[in-house]
């Protein structure tokens, strides 16, 4: 008898144990999971915001200001040109 009442203590015991099992197994499929979600919004919004920035010109660079006054001096030198032209 008292075998099988330490096999029946044994039983409930391992059942105890697998139920703490699957309750951790939840968890960490859950946490795995929510994991996942953030990573792929993460990785959505970056895509986001690089095609707003190559649609809108978003590329700043430390050159960008001496671009700008390139162009406009090439426009200043051809309206000179122009101006020049126009009066011979």
């Amino acid at each position: 008898m008292l075998g099988i009442l330490q096999a029946d203590a044994e039983s409930k015991e391992a059942e105890q144990a697998k139920k703490k099992l699957s309750k951790t197994d939840e968890s960490c499929s859950l946490s795995a999971l929510i994991l996942h979600n953030q990573q792929s919004r993460g990785r959505q919004m970056d895509a986001f915001f690089d095609n707003l920035a190559t649609k809108y010109g978003g590329h700043s660079n430390a050159s960008g200001k001496k671009q700008t006054a390139t162009k406009s001096a090439k426009k200043t030198a051809s309206k000179s040109s122009a101006k020049s032209k126009a009066k011979k």
